[in-house]
């Protein structure tokens, strides 16, 4: 496979400003009691709100949820990257600036004090890089932070290879080809940057994976192919941070969910839900069987 052909197969997403969905938000929600907190979905990149949220979005909606989804990442004609308009394929930490300041425009609209997010894939990491370096979370005692709990479902938080894509790029640049570059061009750099040892994961995991005042559950499944190893998902506490890491087949032994399937796959969904109601999970209880359908949407990284 040549670098060229290499960079159109690679799935990438990211965005020069969020928008919300073409007809997702309904901006009239206002949380109530038993849901005090707006529900903020983070695609991933590769695929955008239609195609990674239309099973959680609804049924939390039907649950009595506020719920509200930016699409983020897109190619724009300031840009020279992500010619073919990846969702999520702009610069990471570009993205985190504009989906931060979509949080902070949910937090306004709907009053509430504090948002719970879930973020698939990629996502993951432009939450957790505006939470660290672009005012989303203040330090102090208490520490203040716009997030209350962050659902990171299948993200590369301590990078992936791509099931082997990142040794490809990596024989390639030892042969003094651009392939950094290449892959910029037609998907976006948020691809490289998840890579294993990415100067971008360089900086977000230094001092620490997490934040104090913040509840984090990430989830993985042992049949991720697109993030390798799969529990590069896991997350470690620092003093006053809570978190919990968790197989989607804890408590469902043999259970096969695929990385685009953790966005709608039953027991993936419950575990979500739970994280959202509690800030943690209990893998004692939940759907078991086989999902009726088991087609994926086209979910990405």
């Amino acid at each position: 496979m040549t670098l060229a052909a290499a960079a159109v197969c690679v799935v990438a997403n990211a965005v020069v400003y969020a928008a919300p969905a073409p007809g997702g938000d309904d901006v009239t929600c206002r949380p109530d009691a038993a849901h005090p907190r707006p529900v903020v979905l983070v695609h991933g990149d590769g695929a955008g709100v239609q195609a990674t949220w239309p099973l959680l979005r609804d049924s939390l909606r039907r649950d009595g949820f506020c719920v509200f989804a930016p699409e983020y990442g897109r190619h724009t004609a300031a840009e020279t990257t992500n010619l073919l308009d990846f969702a999520g394929g702009s610069d990471i930490r570009t993205s985190a600036i504009d989906v931060g300041t979509y949080l902070h425009r949910v937090r306004s609209s709907t009053g509430a004090r504090q948002i719970d997010v879930v973020a698939h894939s990629m996502g993951a990491l432009t939450v957790r890089q505006f939470l660290r370096f672009d005012g989303g979370w203040i330090g102090g005692d208490p520490p203040t932070s716009v997030v209350r709990t962050l659902v990171s479902v299948a993200g590369p938080n301590h990078g992936t290879t791509f099931n082997g894509n990142q040794g490809l790029r990596d024989r390639a640049s030892r042969l003094g080809l651009p392939a950094d570059d290449a892959i910029a061009l037609g998907v976006g750099p948020s691809y490289t940057q998840q890579m294993v040892g990415s100067s971008l994961l360089t900086e977000l995991n230094a001092g620490g994976d997490t934040l104090p005042g913040i509840r984090y559950v990430a989830l993985a499944t042992h049949d991720d192919a697109v993030v390798t190893p799969p529990a590069s998902g896991f997350l470690a506490a620092v003093r006053g941070a809570a978190v919990q890491n968790v197989w989607v087949q804890d408590g469902c032994p043999g259970r096969v969910v695929s990385h685009s399937q953790m966005t709608t796959d039953s027991r993936s969904r419950w575990m979500i839900r739970q994280a959202l109601d509690t800030g943690a999970v209990s893998i004692s209880a939940g759907p078991c069987a086989a999902d009726a359908t088991a087609t994926p949407t086209r979910a990405g990284r």
